[in-house]
């Protein structure tokens, strides 16, 4: 089981039709768009990338896995 703000994330990424870039992703959780809070939200979606939870496109976006 995800903690609850991974699952957020997930279920984010998974609701949309094209892989999304981190910030889309932070706007559609109402979370800060400023550069710091970016970056910590990226490093959670690498993490569900790296452990087969979502796909990371070469450009950086996400995308639910294949």
């Amino acid at each position: 089981m995800l903690p609850p703000d991974y699952q957020a994330l997930l279920s984010a990424v998974c609701s949309g039709q094209a892989p999304l870039p981190v910030k889309t992703i932070c706007e559609q959780l109402e979370l800060s768009t400023e550069p710091g809070q970016v970056e910590g939200t990226r490093a959670k979606l690498n993490r569900l990338a790296e452990r087969g939870w979502l796909r990371k496109t070469p450009a950086g976006a996400f995308a639910p896995p294949s």
